[in-house]
């Protein structure tokens, strides 16, 4: 069966964890409004020109008289904003009756501008992006359309993590604290491989802007297999139970478009936040903010240690934590880091 592209409605399988973490939370913030930032023509560092660029956005709290509580929190690998609602509220990772919380839509994601939803660059026409574009166009919005000089923080889950840290290379004075969560200044050789094994299953699928479900599918399953430990899948999913799960995995993937999914992994794939930082000692001086770098250690989708040696060079704070829910750390482990993450915040 062969299916076209269709605008993301989910977050891949990372909507586990959402789903996990609205069990263990109380309600928080609901209903805020999904905004847009018109950018215009916005130039990428590949080159290329997203046309009429939408960058999407939601904000939680209000700005304080000094303009110093703005949090940035972009969002994971297909992630929403509102996706990000399930993390921000009293006791979650950020407080917006203390802080002013931008969650901003990575390009992408079906929100911002996409191959799925791009007026005039739909589907393949559209251009690749990286790491850097995302925060590059967050940067304009924080400071010409939001009109914020200094960010009290910028904070993020996975490619979001990517993402933060890429903002500590970029823009090292325009942020006080940092705190990426299972994300990476630049993919291991084994990140790689698992990026361009699915980027690969995803194109064998393909003939023109057309997939076969199968890819999709298949797609589905690699990214299962590393969202946490076997131990972790072995004690939660018996093999009665396969098949539905199984099911569920490939409907989440097949919500998305797979040229966003794929315009995604390719940033991820590029991302390397050294070669805008430099590898000497002078690029690291430029960092001013104070870190704190959440990592799992047994994680198999984001590898733990090019953070955790980019933290010990920034000489900032970490938190490792030993657990076999892998990538997917806060469903084992979310009281301890957003108790840990709020405190640092708010010292």
């Amino acid at each position: 069966m062969k299916r076209k592209g269709t605008a993301a409605t989910g977050s891949l399988a990372i909507c586990v964890l959402v789903a996990a973490l609205l069990l263990l939370l109380q309600p928080g913030n609901t209903g805020a409004e999904q905004q847009f930032f018109r950018m215009g023509d916005f130039r990428l560092e590949g080159g290329g020109v997203i046309r009429d660029c939408l960058l999407g956005y939601r904000t939680f709290g209000k700005l304080d008289g000094s303009g110093s509580n703005a949090v940035v929190f972009p969002t994971w690998f297909m992630g929403t904003s509102a996706d990000l609602e399930a993390l921000i509220g009293p006791g979650k990772l950020v407080d917006p009756s203390r802080y002013f919380v931008i969650a901003v839509d990575a390009f992408g994601n079906g929100v911002s501008s996409s191959p799925s939803n791009s007026a005039t660059q739909r589907g393949l026409l559209f251009p690749d992006i990286t790491i850097g574009d995302m925060v590059h166009a967050q940067y304009r919005l924080v400071t010409e359309k939001l009109g914020i000089k200094h960010l009290h923080a910028v904070i993020g889950i996975s490619m979001g993590g990517m993402q933060t840290f890429q903002w500590l290379a970029a823009y090292p004075g325009s942020i006080g604290k940092a705190v990426p969560i299972t994300g990476t200044p630049r993919p291991t050789s084994y990140d790689l491989l698992l990026y361009r094994t699915g980027l690969a299953v995803l194109g064998s699928g393909q003939t023109g802007e057309v997939w076969d479900e199968r890819a999709l599918a298949v797609a589905a399953g690699v990214f299962a297999m590393a969202s946490g430990t076997p131990e972790h899948f072995i004690a939660r999913q018996d093999r009665s139970g396969l098949p539905l799960y199984l099911e569920k995995a490939e409907k989440d993937m097949k919500e998305h478009d797979p040229i966003d999914i794929a315009r995604q992994l390719k940033a991820m794939i590029g991302h390397d936040v050294y070669t805008t930082l430099g590898n000497s000692a002078g690029g690291l001086r430029r960092i001013t903010a104070e870190t704190f770098t959440v990592v799992s250690a047994r994680d198999l989708m984001v590898n733990p240690q090019p953070a955790k040696e980019l933290a010990g060079l920034l000489k900032g704070r970490s938190l490792v934590l030993d657990s076999d829910c892998g990538h997917y750390i806060l469903q084992c482990e979310g009281t301890r880091i957003m108790t840990a993450v709020s405190r640092f915040l708010d010292e």
